[in-house]
Protein backbone atom coordinates (compact mmCIF):
# COMPACT_ATOMS: atom_id res chain seq x y z
CA UNK A 1 0.00 0.00 0.00
CA UNK A 2 2.80 2.53 0.87
CA UNK A 3 4.37 2.16 -2.33
CA UNK A 4 1.00 2.67 -4.67
CA UNK A 5 1.05 6.49 -4.80
CA UNK A 6 4.83 6.92 -5.29
CA UNK A 7 4.32 4.12 -8.49
CA UNK A 8 0.84 6.31 -9.47
CA UNK A 9 2.99 9.64 -8.99
CA UNK A 10 6.10 7.78 -11.31
CA UNK A 11 4.35 6.40 -14.08
CA UNK A 12 1.42 8.78 -14.04
CA UNK A 13 4.45 11.76 -14.26
CA UNK A 14 6.03 9.88 -17.53
CA UNK A 15 2.49 9.83 -19.64
CA UNK A 16 1.83 13.14 -18.63
CA UNK A 17 5.50 14.38 -19.51
CA UNK A 18 5.40 12.52 -23.00
CA UNK A 19 2.01 13.93 -23.48
CA UNK A 20 3.11 17.10 -22.31
CA UNK A 21 6.28 17.01 -24.84
CA UNK A 22 4.14 15.98 -27.92
CA UNK A 23 1.84 18.55 -27.70
CA UNK A 24 4.23 21.90 -27.37
CA UNK A 25 6.96 20.42 -29.11
CA UNK A 26 6.53 16.77 -31.38
CA UNK A 27 2.94 18.09 -32.67
CA UNK A 28 4.11 21.55 -34.09
CA UNK A 29 7.22 20.31 -35.45
CA UNK A 30 4.88 17.58 -37.36
CA UNK A 31 2.51 20.08 -38.53
CA UNK A 32 5.79 21.56 -40.35
CA UNK A 33 6.79 18.41 -41.76
CA UNK A 34 5.82 17.43 -45.90
CA UNK A 35 3.49 14.59 -46.04
CA UNK A 36 5.83 12.21 -46.15
CA UNK A 37 8.25 13.29 -43.68
CA UNK A 38 5.78 13.52 -41.05
CA UNK A 39 4.27 9.39 -42.24
CA UNK A 40 8.35 8.45 -41.16
CA UNK A 41 8.51 10.52 -38.43
CA UNK A 42 4.89 8.49 -37.10
CA UNK A 43 6.82 5.43 -37.83
CA UNK A 44 9.83 6.15 -36.16
CA UNK A 45 8.09 7.58 -32.64
CA UNK A 46 5.01 4.98 -32.29
CA UNK A 47 7.47 2.17 -31.75
CA UNK A 48 9.35 3.92 -29.05
CA UNK A 49 6.30 5.33 -27.15
CA UNK A 50 3.75 2.37 -27.55
CA UNK A 51 3.47 0.40 -25.38
CA UNK A 52 5.20 1.70 -22.88
CA UNK A 53 2.24 5.12 -22.43
CA UNK A 54 -0.67 2.84 -22.20
CA UNK A 55 1.22 0.91 -19.64
CA UNK A 56 1.70 3.48 -17.94
CA UNK A 57 -1.36 4.98 -17.87
CA UNK A 58 -2.84 2.11 -17.07
CA UNK A 59 -0.57 0.84 -14.00
CA UNK A 60 -1.36 4.67 -12.94
CA UNK A 61 -4.85 4.19 -13.24
CA UNK A 62 -5.01 0.65 -11.37
CA UNK A 63 -2.34 1.95 -8.35
CA UNK A 64 -5.21 4.96 -7.31
CA UNK A 65 -7.94 2.23 -7.77
CA UNK A 66 -6.54 0.14 -5.60
CA UNK A 67 -5.70 3.08 -3.13
CA UNK A 68 -9.28 3.84 -3.58
CA UNK A 69 -10.67 0.83 -3.01
CA UNK A 70 -7.83 0.19 -0.63
CA UNK A 71 -9.96 2.85 2.42
CA UNK A 72 -7.11 5.65 1.50
CA UNK A 73 -7.51 8.19 4.06
CA UNK A 74 -11.11 10.38 3.32
CA UNK A 75 -9.46 13.57 2.62
CA UNK A 76 -7.44 11.98 -0.46
CA UNK A 77 -10.55 10.26 -2.18
CA UNK A 78 -11.81 13.30 -3.94
CA UNK A 79 -8.22 13.60 -5.87
CA UNK A 80 -7.55 10.13 -6.28
CA UNK A 81 -11.32 9.65 -7.76
CA UNK A 82 -10.53 13.04 -10.18
CA UNK A 83 -7.40 11.01 -11.39
CA UNK A 84 -9.09 7.87 -11.99
CA UNK A 85 -11.38 9.79 -13.95
CA UNK A 86 -8.80 11.62 -15.87
CA UNK A 87 -6.89 8.58 -16.53
CA UNK A 88 -10.23 6.49 -17.77
CA UNK A 89 -10.55 9.78 -19.93
CA UNK A 90 -6.78 9.15 -21.71
CA UNK A 91 -7.52 5.74 -22.30
CA UNK A 92 -11.12 6.65 -23.97
CA UNK A 93 -9.23 9.33 -26.14
CA UNK A 94 -6.64 6.95 -26.87
CA UNK A 95 -8.49 4.08 -27.83
CA UNK A 96 -11.38 6.17 -29.79
CA UNK A 97 -9.30 8.61 -31.64
CA UNK A 98 -5.69 8.76 -31.54
CA UNK A 99 -4.44 4.93 -32.23
CA UNK A 100 -6.67 4.78 -35.07
CA UNK A 101 -5.33 7.88 -36.39
CA UNK A 102 -2.24 6.43 -35.51
CA UNK A 103 -2.90 3.00 -37.01
CA UNK A 104 -4.08 5.21 -40.34
CA UNK A 105 -0.89 7.12 -40.83
CA UNK A 106 1.45 4.57 -39.87
CA UNK A 107 0.20 2.17 -42.29
CA UNK A 108 0.87 4.24 -44.90
CA UNK A 109 4.06 4.02 -47.37
CA UNK A 110 5.86 7.76 -47.17
CA UNK A 111 6.71 7.47 -50.47
CA UNK A 112 4.09 6.50 -51.78
CA UNK A 113 0.78 8.83 -50.34
CA UNK A 114 -2.24 8.83 -51.80
CA UNK A 115 -3.42 11.80 -53.77
CA UNK A 116 -5.61 12.98 -51.77
CA UNK A 117 -3.23 12.87 -48.77
CA UNK A 118 -3.53 16.74 -48.29
CA UNK A 119 -7.13 16.51 -48.05
CA UNK A 120 -7.44 13.82 -45.63
CA UNK A 121 -4.28 15.07 -43.61
CA UNK A 122 -4.99 13.65 -39.85
CA UNK A 123 -2.44 16.25 -38.20
CA UNK A 124 -5.29 18.55 -36.96
CA UNK A 125 -7.49 16.21 -35.48
CA UNK A 126 -4.39 14.66 -34.02
CA UNK A 127 -3.55 17.71 -32.46
CA UNK A 128 -6.86 18.52 -31.50
CA UNK A 129 -7.12 15.13 -29.52
CA UNK A 130 -3.71 14.88 -28.14
CA UNK A 131 -4.36 17.66 -26.83
CA UNK A 132 -7.21 16.48 -24.79
CA UNK A 133 -5.13 13.88 -23.50
CA UNK A 134 -2.78 15.84 -22.59
CA UNK A 135 -4.97 18.23 -20.15
CA UNK A 136 -6.68 15.09 -18.91
CA UNK A 137 -2.92 13.11 -17.94
CA UNK A 138 -1.42 16.06 -16.44
CA UNK A 139 -4.59 16.41 -14.81
CA UNK A 140 -4.34 13.15 -13.30
CA UNK A 141 -0.92 14.08 -12.37
CA UNK A 142 -1.84 17.09 -10.47
CA UNK A 143 -4.90 15.49 -9.20
CA UNK A 144 -2.54 12.52 -7.82
CA UNK A 145 0.14 15.40 -6.33
CA UNK A 146 -2.46 16.96 -4.35
CA UNK A 147 -3.35 13.23 -2.51
CA UNK A 148 0.07 12.93 -1.83
CA UNK A 149 0.30 16.42 -0.12
CA UNK A 150 -3.13 15.19 2.32
CA UNK A 151 -1.48 12.31 2.85
CA UNK A 152 1.84 13.10 4.21
CA UNK A 153 1.62 13.55 7.62
CA UNK A 154 2.14 17.46 9.24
Amino acid sequence: MALLLPIALFTGGLVAGMLLWSAIGGVPWMRRLSGAEYVRLHRFWSPRFDPLGPIAVVVTAAADLALLTAGTAREARPALTVAVAALTGVVIVSAARAAPLKRRVTALDPDRLPDDFAARDPRAAWQRWNLIRTVLAVGAFAANTVAVGLLLPA
